[in-house]
């Protein structure tokens, strides 16, 4: 397993908001049996048609994440709520302990915790010009040689992304003298602060947080996203960050649910992509993200949702290239048919 050549900074966690965009990656030994049940165990009574009457679902606070859920009160669900995770843990948790039904996690957390044997199913995933490799312009990544990029997290799935390009890139971030140090930091929000005033040059950052230094004057911009850099890379069309994850006892107690949950989730992003002034609002209604700044990343944020069984080349892509080089942070293993609602096997 790669373990990059880092300086940690140890300081306390700020801005609850700007932490709750990203989680931590686990550790965790999967199972065959364990990928084998996620999301495929029968339910508990018979399967009820129509909806359930409440929806509660979780969220980071993350504007692509946030943008298929503007329209989920056109659910047909009498009682939905969406409620954003102060940090990474308290999403994961919250998952965990039934306390959300639907939650939208990093991709290869959702992976990680179908290994677990956490009954689930993956009903979406998310992609788009989310995340940056931040620096003066027109940096690339042989500009990163002899370097330091700062990235928040080690083990998150920027962090873990990272690290699969530098690799194809031929760049080594481990062992004794290598080619890119990366030095990690507590939050988002403190690398946004070091890239503002100066002190660090070169990073790996999440919108809305990368529009936000980019616009500040005299700071450094968006070098290139790394969606872009990816698909360059890999037979990959697009990088899926992040995924809807819905628990496995309410997708086979309420059949129609996934298949409603397709279609909304899809409209929502339509209508936002169309009416992005009505829909800086729509998001900022979901996450405390003022309206003007998801105004501002919304036009180069490209969001994309699609349903598990159409993304899941571009998933399981990823999570192969994961499991070759970081096991652990997907469980050890590829989850199995079950896991992604919609999968014909």
């Amino acid at each position: 397993m790669n373990r990059p050549h880092v300086r940690l900074l140890f300081r306390p966690l700020v801005a609850a908001a700007a932490a709750g965009v990203l989680i931590a990656g686990l550790v965790s030994c999967g199972s065959d049996e364990a990928a084998t049940a996620c999301g495929t165990a029968p339910a508990a009574g018979d399967p009820v048609p129509g909806l359930p009457d409440t929806l509660n679902v979780g969220v980071a606070n993350n504007i692509a994440m946030a943008v298929p859920l503007t329209r989920l009160d056109d659910l047909g669900i009498a009682e939905t709520t969406v409620s954003t995770a102060s940090t990474p843990e308290e999403l994961r948790t919250n998952f965990i302990a039934g306390r959300y039904d639907l939650a939208a996690m990093p991709v290869n957390v959702a992976a990680n915790l179908c290994a677990q044997g956490i009954d689930l199913v993956l009903v979406g995933t998310v992609s788009g010009n989310n995340v940056q490799l931040m620096g003066p312009e027109g940096t690339t990544l042989d500009d990163l040689r002899g370097q330091v990029v700062h990235i928040p997290f080690p083990g998150d799935i920027l962090d873990l992304t990272m690290q699969q390009i530098l690799d194809s890139a031929g760049l080594t971030y481990d062992g004794e003298n290598p080619d890119v140090t990366i030095e990690y930091h507590p939050t988002p929000l403190d690398i946004a602060t070091g890239l503002t005033s100066g002190s660090m040059t070169y990073a790996v950052l999440p919108e809305h947080l990368a529009t936000v230094v980019a616009d500040t004057p005299d700071s450094v911009g968006k070098a290139v996203g790394l969606e872009q850099l990816w698909t360059e890379r890999t037979d990959a069309t697009a990088l899926p960050f992040a995924g809807f994850v819905l628990r496995g006892e309410l997708a086979r107690t309420h059949p129609d649910l996934v298949a409603a949950l397709q279609a909304n989730l899809v409209s929502s992003v339509v209508s936002v992509v169309s009416s992005p002034a009505r829909g800086a609002a729509e998001v900022a209604a979901r996450i405390p993200v003022p309206a003007d700044v998801v105004g501002r990343v919304l036009p180069g944020l490209r969001p994309v949702y699609l349903p598990a069984a159409e993304g899941r080349a571009d998933t399981e892509l990823l999570y192969s290239s994961l499991l070759g080089t970081v096991p652990a942070s997907v469980g050890g293993e590829l989850p199995a048919d079950g896991f992604y609602a919609g999968s014909a096997g």
